[in-house]
């Protein structure tokens, strides 16, 4: 039995001197095995998982360029940022796989780390574009729960049967001389029909339901759906472990130093580095109030009554902000779930509450309030726009610290009628809309503006 720990320590020590960027970027995970695996590495929770029974049948070349490809993986930071909202693991690890080979372009030795490539797409396109490519070519995440499920009761059905032929093979004719019969000494039918199919009408149902969904999806698409699943289901935004390798990318970019890797790798490495949006500073804008109720204790400040002898009080600041989603006809689909997306990373900077108002050339519905991260918001809407009524609403309401208007723009500019310090944000879908509009709504008074890059 091969000792894959000390392959994979040999492999990294190589890394050591050869490669400046994988090897930090492997050291800020730990190294576990798991048995249960059925895909050779797996990434996630700041954790590189990996299969001993796979890697056991591989050589010590294979299994670098395993691994190789599962710290990109981190380096990319798909396991840890840029998840659409309610994002399907099978489509983001179809899509993250399908980035690495495009820029990668690794041998054929390393093909079967990267499951599900022999889907039809076009190059040099960014994850998230093959993500919304690639979802609309495989099952629905329900459609591959029932399917799993079919698999699960059918080898539970096979254990059970198999275990039934050995009982039988056991109690030789004593069995049969017990079977019920009838008055022509044929087994009663009634009892036939309740024991004889080995299953009850409810499983059967339940598999005949799960074949359903599955219909016309091939055995080898079944496993690829099933390492996908694998591979990206510990898949969860963490801010902390994109701050981590953020900091390798800008020492390789400060040394020029990237090792081994493709020029094409190191620009999609590079441009993974790049804030879409800088939601500490957008918020940072806004006026914050203490709030008293959320006093921590510390040893960092002292207390101003016993010094350093007691603990000192720290009190988090956040801000009250009202969010309005432009909900009108000339805004995408696209660009909506990309407002409400980053409305709900709000929550990680220290926002305690949100109300969210949606317009198109009126107000739709009530205020919705958001004290967490939500992963589906009905929109209602889809006429013309104005953005005075949201503004109007705003100014009639003083407890909001400011306001952050979604849309693109397309509207005459608002009046704020009110006597009271304002602060609004202005978030646009694109650059070619910000570019646009920000001239405009500089002119107004503690008014400023971002757009939302599509990687142009």
């Amino acid at each position: 039995m091969k000792n894959l720990e000390a392959i994979i320590k040999k492999i990294t020590d190589k890394w050591f001197l050869t490669e400046p960027v994988l090897f930090p970027t492997f050291c800020t995970h730990a190294l576990v095995s798991n048995d249960k695996l059925s895909v050779p590495f797996r990434v996630g929770k700041r954790r590189i998982e990996y299969a001993p029974h796979i890697l056991e049948n591989m050589d010590d070349d294979t299994i670098e360029e395993g691994l190789k490809i599962e710290v990109i993986r981190i380096l990319l930071k798909h396991p840890y940022q840029r998840q659409p909202t309610a994002a399907n693991p099978i489509v983001m690890a179809m899509a993250s796989n399908v980035t690495i080979n495009d820029s990668c372009r690794i041998g054929d030795a390393a093909r079967e780390f990267l499951h599900g490539l022999e889907y039809d797409l076009p190059d040099n396109l960014c994850f998230e574009e093959y993500y919304e490519k690639i979802k609309h070519l495989v099952p629905p995440l329900t459609a591959f729960t029932a399917l799993m499920e079919q698999a699960e009761h059918g080898s539970q059905n096979e254990d059970a049967k198999n275990e039934q032929g050995q009982n039988s093979g056991e109690s030789g004719d004593s069995d049969s001389d017990e079977q019920t019969q009838n008055g022509n000494g044929e087994p009663n039918q009634d009892e036939a029909g309740q024991n004889g199919g080995g299953e009850s009408g409810d499983d059967q149902n339940s598999a005949d339901a799960a074949q359903g969904s599955g219909s016309g999806i091939s055995d080898k698409l079944k496993n690829i759906l099933r390492q996908s699943y694998e591979t990206a289901v510990e898949w969860k935004e963490d801010e902390e472990t994109c701050c981590d390798i953020n900091k390798i990318i800008e020492e390789a970019q400060r040394s020029n130093q990237w090792g081994n890797m493709s020029g094409d790798l190191v620009s999609l490495i590079k441009a993974s580095c790049r804030i879409e949006m800088d939601y500490r500073r957008m918020l940072s804008h806004f006026r914050t109030s203490v709030l008293s109720s959320r006093r921590y204790l510390t040893r960092m400040k002292p207390s101003r009554r016993y010094g350093f002898d007691a603990m000192g009080s720290r009190y988090a600041l956040a801000s009250n902000l009202l969010i309005a989603v432009d909900v009108s006809g000339s805004v995408s689909n696209e660009s909506l779930s990309n407002f409400f997306s980053i409305i709900n990373r709000f929550f990680k900077y220290g926002i305690e509450k949100l109300d969210v108002i949606q317009f198109d050339a009126e107000l739709k519905g009530e205020p919705i309030p958001m004290k967490k991260a939500r992963s589906e918001v009905k929109i209602i809407g889809r006429g013309g726009t104005s953005f005075q009524p949201a503004a109007d609403y705003y100014c009639a309401h003083p407890e909001y610290d400011g306001l952050i208007y979604f849309t693109d723009g397309y509207a005459p500019l608002p009046t704020f009628n009110t006597k009271r310090p304002i602060d609004v944000l202005w978030v646009l879908c694109g650059k070619h809309e910000y570019e646009e509009c920000k001239d405009e709504i500089k002119k107004i008074a503690r008014n400023r503006a971002t757009y939302i890059p599509r990687g142009e």
